[in-house]
């Protein structure tokens, strides 16, 4: 089945194609209209935009992070959520609650000390609380073993479903439409095929998520070994009590992390499976993992319920980092991937750059530790 989402037209060639409709792909459209190219077509294998790692995140803002050029796209990112321009969103995009990171095992100080500088560097909000007032904050850290936390009081929860929405509003989308291979002229590439459709390109993104790797083969493009993985996210139904506003907390050892959802926690144990191109099946395991670590890190929500689960993947490089820029082989193919699970929060950041690589404009940041050549 192939047809327009929202009933946009599909008139028009030689245009920049641009393949996944989820925030990678969506966030570098807003910005190529934005920026003044022609009408950015993009491509969605699913039926509808935001069916796989888009949609089902757990829509945490955290600005800190372990690297700074990761760091700096998420600062912006955050900013362009709370301040987004005129006629964006009807609704606002991001609820400001704040977030607390912090070592659960006593062991990583160091690395939080880092992601505080890091923080602070890229230009986010970041301070270190003591253990009594961080309890303050969120009654769910008493019993948590920890004496200090980092508070980024400028992080928040995010409704990825406006988020997502805004970006492709007035877009282009031809969702239903799995691409299929590409035709090429040299070292670039002149059509996108979807089964028996063509589509002319005079550019194009990768921004297909876990099958990023996979089409670009079909491309002749770079092969950069990006490695989607399992991430399951657990919902404990309405639970009494509850802040809704209460900040996110995020165990750094070991990692787990919760957030108010619809009058319950959302928890994640932040495993990560590798995982072929799916929608992936809930592995049952994920569940003791979760509670193994909230025993740990978050003993009193141990033996919280567990109403419901999913899961979805999220794609990385070799060494961690985003992978946006021009391709060493195809001229005028570049990458929108491997956000690793920072795609949501970073999303108006990292379609700013891409869409600067592509049309010659300045940057917003340095795209040097970005660059796909890196691997090359």
């Amino acid at each position: 089945m192939h047809r327009a989402w929202m009933g946009v037209s599909l008139s028009g060639k030689d245009r920049i194609v641009i393949i996944g409709a989820g925030f990678a792909g969506a966030s570098t459209a807003w910005w190529l209209t934005r920026l003044g190219a022609e009408s950015p077509l993009v491509l969605e294998q699913e039926e509808f935009p935001g069916v796989h790692a888009s949609g089902k995140n757990a829509g945490i803002a955290r600005q800190a992070e372990r690297d700074l050029p990761t760091s700096a796209l998420c600062t912006l990112g955050a900013e362009f959520l709370r301040r987004p321009p005129d006629g964006f969103c009807e609704t606002p995009l991001i609820e400001v609650t704040g977030g607390l990171l912090y070592d659960a095992s006593g062991k990583w100080a160091p690395l939080l000390g880092q992601i505080h500088r890091t923080a602070l560097q890229a230009g986010a909000e970041a301070l270190m609380v003591e253990r009594r007032l961080a309890i303050e904050m969120a009654p769910a850290f008493d019993g948590a073993p920890f004496d200090q936390a980092l508070f980024c009081p400028k992080d928040g929860l995010v409704d990825i479903h406006a988020l997502l929405t805004s970006y492709l509003r007035s877009q282009e989308v031809l969702t239903g439409t799995k691409v299929t291979g590409f035709e090429r002229s040299g070292s670039r590439i002149t059509g996108v095929v979807a089964g028996s459709r063509r589509f002319e390109a005079k550019a194009v993104v990768m921004a297909a998520g876990a099958w990023a790797s996979e089409l670009a083969k079909l491309a002749g493009a770079a092969d950069l070994k990006l490695t989607p993985r399992r991430r399951h996210l657990f919902h404990t139904g309405p639970m009494a009590g509850l802040n809704p506003r209460a900040p996110y907390l995020w165990s750094l050892n070991p990692e787990v992390y919760v957030r108010p959802e619809s009058g319950g926690w959302l928890m994640c144990p932040c495993d990560e499976a590798v995982f072929p191109p799916c929608a992936p099946p809930v592995d049952e395991e994920a569940a003791n993992q979760l509670a193994v670590r909230l025993k740990t890190a978050l003993p009193s929500l141990a033996s919280s319920p567990v109403a419901r689960s999913w899961a979805a993947l999220r794609t990385f490089s070799a060494d961690d980092g985003f992978v946006i820029g021009k391709d060493p082989l195809v001229d005028n193919l570049y990458w929108v991937a491997a956000l690793g699970g920072h795609g949501m929060t970073s999303s108006a950041a990292v379609g700013q750059l891409a869409a600067s690589l592509i049309l010659g404009t300045v940057p917003p940041v340095d795209p040097t530790p970005f660059s796909p050549s890196r691997f090359a």
